[in-house]
């Protein structure tokens, strides 16, 4: 339908004319043309945004045409839509930018009068709340009655008052305004309104006052809302009763912590004297079951003193403290609560059964100092010249005591010892404990961890599903698994079945759009020039489906290396993969599935299913595509005996000339070494797999990107390669001299070793506005993994073994892009992980704080130690030991997870990881303390554990510097209350470092009973 005058008048203004002219035509808008115009605005919104019409697009510099049209047309609906936002313009009145944007608003507003406008301001305040109004502005809407009271949205406006004040400074050219503070401070003086009532609103609700702040004078002295509250409070303006119980009872409130630091600071700001802390005892107490340590610990400071003041309520306290003794957060916190426990029983002897009680709960405590200091209470209430306990409340204490033995560290139990009633002697077999690497792992290719296939069409679209939202390793195999096995099962009409899948995936593109429209879109799209990874390759494949297999996709996905965009090597190994299953799919003949397809969880091809998919290709007249049976042997379970015998029976019927003499060498026995039989072509015919590489993706890809992924070689052509797989596959450290004449390089006849040091660097950077301090270095450790053969690629990319090795790592592209990859990652080479874990130690590693990037690999690295597997190698080992000391707390718990399931099931080498955490913390790449803090957490978990843990200290200790660390003494006692348990004898390179270490009196008292005299 054509546009009406009205709105082609609109459109005219819109794209063309000022603002002014804008606002002119929608206070004359009549009732009627309302709808029309908000049509409009909202067609043209959408033009705005929509990428495809690049050069065609209305303007994004006239966005507040669009605007004031919204403010102006738009329904409650429309308004509160999450694209509705104002402009930067609109709030910030700095006039170098705007030209009385903020009153071209106002008289619209004005004019207006939408009902919707506050429910939209606290919209767009919480989704950024640097768009809220200026405290001036709201308060002139509330007053003129066009937004109600909102206590919440108030108390946003008034914290961002000095950002506003900021903004108006940097409008001044040299950016400094001599005595600025004292006008803002004015400011504040001269409004009761601002004081009395929306000033308290700071302190109930979570706000920005935090961080807030201006600069005054040349010196640019900060001011904040820290710096000016107590200048109102000293001037009479505000009562200082008043803002220190609110700056308490903020503490209370599920604030950001920043925020809960902040009311902390202005607590202590005020320096509170001791009856006015007295007065708010019950505020103080009640901060004790606050669920940070940051506020438990500001309270017990604030009342430490208080303990024996006679005005001092101690029963409270103690109602709180019988939460607070077990949390192993608390450290020093508890040491003074237990130090404020003996204080107050000598004011009031009758409390004290109640803190005995207490005090034998807090010897559950992980921590050696809280248990020490608990331990010395107890033994002085238990021995008190004057009975401090009845007979029943002390033999009540005494088998508490009794029960915790085992918890106890070394200190604790030497301090109550007298109190301990006589254990019972140890079994043999706990005595016998000891903890060994588990020699040779087999997985379990049973009945029990076979994956079930795809039943039907309707789990496949359910599993659709799940592949678009999670994009989950496992699922994502089922999925293709079940897509080729039905491909003759589709129903008629199949894809407006998995248009919703579709929507999911691209909801910006294909939102709103009709069927034309979105088979349009579909088919402009090639993923060429994108930062790609494997969700990518899967929306490929999802979409050829929809277009029912009529051209190929996942050749023409980009994965190649760019600007700013590193992505894996071994991607391009899965996108030949998916290739050759969609190259099936799209012939329409009969299709046979994937040799790579996990049979058994959790990644796992059994020797049997390979031989037997093989087969099924020899008896189709199909030849297996080369980078799938390089991942297919990559995932092998070639150690099942049971079931790799059961394959060695079917090896016979295999008549390939050349797959059968591999898959019996690869399925051997394990007693069986015999060398690689494997034929060498002539060097010629090794440079001509490259090149058909390139020429058979040529033929496959119509659209021809401009760096084409390569397609997967012959299979004649590609058979030394997969022997290189193969070999590497069953013996990951093995040297094979069969292989120099094929190429020279990492993970061919010798495996990819690197070697990984620390390297100190420094950058040093000037600040010329700080006199004291106009230069500042700062000092850290680099992780270095090598050697790397940058440059030199392998000659084929079916060497899995060998991909990483020929990656740079001197720039985060490669952290940046593999984070959605690695859950799929990790399941590629379950029997060999080492060149990819090498990989991720280099890129997720390099630095202590390698931001959410590297935390977020790291954790989806330990996810993936959870599971059976072989022995730890090095390169495991080593990012294990970073985990454990990682700077992100929620690292450093799946870390112990980890460490404690390896250690049940036989994967851990304590010695490896010992020798690991000593070479990183020798350079204090991360502080001790995180590692004490995490062993602490394994204390008595079993005998098993407690010789694994102490072999681990065993090689770690001697690696330490002579000089100790901050917080060795914790290490030490750890290691002593593991010699208490394991009763091993102390090895002589740890006594020689516990005899150097001695030269401390501190660390000669916690070595005192591991060094004989």
């Amino acid at each position: 339908m054509a546009d009406t005058p009205t709105v082609e008048t609109f459109e005219q203004i819109a794209r063309h004319r000022t603002l002014r002219d804008m606002v002119d035509f929608l206070v004359q808008l009549d009732k009627k043309d309302v709808l029309a115009v908000r049509q409009k605005t909202k067609e043209l919104q959408r033009e705005m945004f929509d990428w495809r019409r690049e050069g065609t697009r209305f303007p994004h510099e006239r966005s507040g045409h669009l605007f004031l049209a919204g403010v102006a047309t738009y329904s409650r609906k429309e308004a509160l839509g999450r694209s509705f936002d104002i402009p930067w313009h609109f709030l910030n009145n700095d006039p170098k930018y705007t030209q009385g944007h903020q009153e071209l608003f106002m008289i619209l507003l004005r004019h207006t009068r939408p009902a919707w406008l506050t429910e939209w301001l606290q919209r767009i305040t919480r989704s950024n709340p640097w768009q809220v109004l200026s405290y001036s502005q709201l308060r002139g809407l509330a007053d003129e009655g066009l937004v109600e009271y909102d206590p919440w949205l108030f108390a946003q406006s008034l914290a961002h008052l000095l950002v506003r004040y900021n903004w108006q400074r940097n409008q001044v050219k040299s950016g400094n305004i001599h005595g600025y503070d004292k006008q803002i401070l004015a400011f504040l003086q001269a409004d009761p309104v601002l004081l009395e009532r929306d000033l308290p609103l700071l302190f109930d609700f979570d706000t920005m006052v935090d961080s807030a702040s201006t600069f005054t004078d040349k010196d640019r002295r900060e001011v904040t809302w820290l710096t000016l509250l107590p200048q109102l409070v000293e001037s009479g303006y505000l009562d200082r009763a008043d803002l220190l119980t609110r700056s308490l009872l903020a503490l209370r409130r599920d604030f950001r912590r920043p925020l809960l630091m902040w009311f902390k600071n202005l607590f202590g700001t005020l320096q509170p004297t001791a009856a006015e802390r007295l007065a708010r005892q019950g505020e103080l107490v009640e901060l004790l079951a606050h669920p940070l340590p940051l506020v438990v610990n500001f309270a017990l400071d604030q009342l430490k003193d208080l303990w024996t003041d006679p005005a001092f309520e101690p029963a409270p306290l103690l109602l709180y403290a019988e939460g607070l003794l077990t949390r192993q957060d608390l450290k020093t916190a508890l040491r003074t609560l237990l130090g404020a426990f003996e204080k107050l029983v000598k004011r009031e002897p009758g409390l004290a059964p109640t803190v005995a009680r207490l005090a034998a709960s807090a010897l559950t405590n992980a921590d050696a100092g809280v248990q020490e200091r608990a331990a010395k209470l107890l033994a002085s209430l238990l021995s008190a010249k004057k009975p401090l306990l009845s007979f029943d409340e002390a033999e009540e204490v005494t088998a508490t005591i009794s029960l915790y033995a085992d918890l106890l560290t070394a200190a604790a139990r030497t301090t109550l010892a007298s109190f301990l009633v006589a254990a019972a002697p140890e079994s043999a077999a706990t005595q016998a404990a000891a903890y060994a690497p588990l020699a040779e792992f087999v997985p379990d290719i049973s009945s029990a961890t076979a994956i079930a296939p795809v039943a039907d069409w309707h789990e496949l679209l359910f599993l659709t599903g799940q592949v678009v939202a999670q994009n989950e390793p496992a699922a994502v195999e089922r999925w293709l698994e079940g897509l080729l096995r039905l491909r003759g099962q589709y129903p008629a009409g199949y894809a407006q079945q998995l248009r919703p899948y579709l929507l999911q995936a691209l909801p910006w593109e294909l939102k709103g759009k009709t069927e034309e429209e979105t088979a349009t879109i579909l088919r402009g799209i090639s993923f060429a020039q994108d930062r790609n990874g494997h969700p990518q390759l899967i929306l490929a494949l999802l979409i050829s489906w929809f277009q029912g297999f009529t051209t190929l996709k996942t050749p023409g996905v980009n994965l190649q290396d760019q600007k700013y965009s590193n992505p894996d090597p071994l991607l391009r190994v899965e996108q030949q993969r998916l290739a050759a299953a969609e190259q099936q799919l799209l012939a329409g003949a009969e299709t046979l599935p994937l040799l790579s397809t996990p049979s058994h969880a959790p990644h796992w091809v059994a020797p049997s299913v390979l031989v037997q998919k093989l087969l099924a290709y020899e008896a189709a007249g199909r030849t297996p595509d080369a980078a799938d049976l390089a991942l297919a042997l990559a995932r092998t379970a070639f150690r099942a005996e049971a079931d790799a015998a059961v394959a060695r029976e079917l090896l016979p019927r295999l008549h390939h000339p050349e797959l059968r003499p591999l898959l019996h060498w690869f399925l051997a026995p394990a007693d069986v070494d015999a060398p690689i039989p494997i034929p060498l072509p002539a060097g010629q015919e090794l440079v001509s797999v490259v090149q058909a590489v390139a020429k058979k993706l040529g033929q496959l890809n119509p659209f021809r990107p401009t760096a084409p992924a390569p397609a997967s070689a012959p299979l004649a052509q590609a058979l030394p390669w997969l022997w290189a797989v193969a070999g590497r596959t069953r013996r990951p450290l093995a040297h094979f001299p069969e292989l120099l004449p094929l190429a020279t390089g990492p993970g061919l006849a010798d495996p990819w070793s690197p070697q990984w040091q620390f390297e100190q660097k420094s950058n040093t950077y000037k600040q010329s506005w700080n006199k004291e301090k106009p230069e500042v270095t700062t000092v850290w450790q680099e992780l270095n993994v090598g050697p790397t053969f940058p440059g030199k690629r392998p000659p084929s990319p079916l060497l899995l073994y060998s991909l990483h090795a020929s990656l740079p790592h001197t720039n985060n592209y490669y952290l940046w892009l593999v984070r959605p990859d690695l859950p799929f990652l990790l399941t590629l080479l379950p029997n060999n992980p080492a060149p990819l874990h090498w990989h991720l130690l280099a890129t997720a590693c390099r630095t202590e704080n390698q931001g959410s990037e590297g935390r977020d690999v790291v954790q989806q690295f330990l996810n993936s130690l959870l599971v059976p597997g072989p022995q730890f190698d090095e390169s495991t080992t080593v990012l294990l030991a970073m985990g454990l000391v990682h700077n992100a707390p929620v690292c450093r718990a799946l870390a112990l997870e980890v460490l404690l399931a390896a250690i049940a099931t036989g994967r851990l080498v304590p010695a490896a990881l010992g020798e690991a955490l000593g070479k990183i913390l020798t350079v204090e790449f991360a502080p001790l303390q995180r590692l004490t803090d995490v062993l602490a957490q394994a204390r008595a978990i079993d005998p098993v554990t407690d010789d694994a843990l102490r072999q681990l200290l065993d090689a770690l200790l001697p690696t330490l510097p002579a000089t100790p660390l901050r917080n060795t003494r914790k290490l030490i006692e750890a290691y002593a209350d593991l010699q208490s348990r394991t009763r091993h004898p102390v090895p002589a390179a740890v006594q020689g470092r516990l005899r150097e270490w001695s030269s401390s009196a501190t660390l000669k008292k916690a070595a005192a009973g591991l060094v004989p005299a």
